[in-house]
């Protein structure tokens, strides 16, 4: 059984490296900060954490290998105020508050501004459509690639599912191809592709998404 607890201000830079090294190689990250390193990247991502902690309604979860003890897999879920699941707010240093107040102030350079400010809306503009403030977002979920597929994430997962069926809540989330098959084995439907293409930019290729839905049993 891996053992889920929630993440304080002392995890940020391995909350970050899971971030990082699960989505290191996509369309999106090269073409929003095309000359940044992984270490400066863990760096930038690491301070945007502190605003994630600093959300009442923002539940960082984290799991631990129990052998050696790293960080090894990052969730975030939006539960409304009204379920009764929170505040969630760890104690932050007087820098964490200062950092999650606009962590982007701290990005690598040069960002594509408008490439993040376009993604940025399309997550919004998907929200909007469909989620209500009853609803759960799924909003971030990775594993370090070294420990995929060892059921890591399928107990992140099922610690949303519970809150959502006692609730009787739906989830919402934006899923990445590749985590399309491990959403719809615990109970997700498919409800749109996005796609954010980046030819607008100037720059070649695309990235698709994929909003899904998961209704309580």
């Amino acid at each position: 059984m891996h053992l889920i607890q929630y993440a304080v201000e002392a995890d940020g830079p391995g909350l970050a490296q899971v971030n990082v090294e699960s989505f290191q190689g996509r369309h999106l990250l090269a073409r929003m900060f095309p000359t940044a390193s992984v270490p400066r990247m863990v760096e930038y991502k690491a301070k945007v954490g502190m605003k994630h902690l600093a959300n009442p309604n923002m539940h960082v979860l984290k799991i631990h290998d129990e052998a050696s003890g790293e960080l090894v897999a990052y969730s975030r879920w939006m539960i409304p105020e009204a379920l009764g699941y929170g505040p969630t707010v760890p104690t932050l240093s007087e820098q964490a508050m200062e950092f999650a107040k606009d962590p982007v102030q701290y990005a690598p350079q040069p960002m594509r501004e408008d490439i993040f400010n376009a993604f940025k809306q399309i997550l919004e503009n998907a929200r909007k459509r469909y989620t209500t403030e009853k609803d759960i977002v799924l909003d971030l979920l990775a594993t370090l690639p070294a420990y995929q597929g060892q059921g890591y994430g399928s107990a992140i997962l099922k610690w949303g599912i519970e809150k959502a069926n006692a609730s009787k809540s739906r989830i919402f989330l934006e899923a990445t191809p590749e985590g399309v098959p491990l959403y719809l084995k615990y109970g997700w439907k498919q409800l749109e592709e996005v796609t954010m293409d980046f030819e607008p930019f100037g720059c070649d290729g695309s990235e698709s998404f994929y909003l899904m839905m998961r209704d309580p049993l």
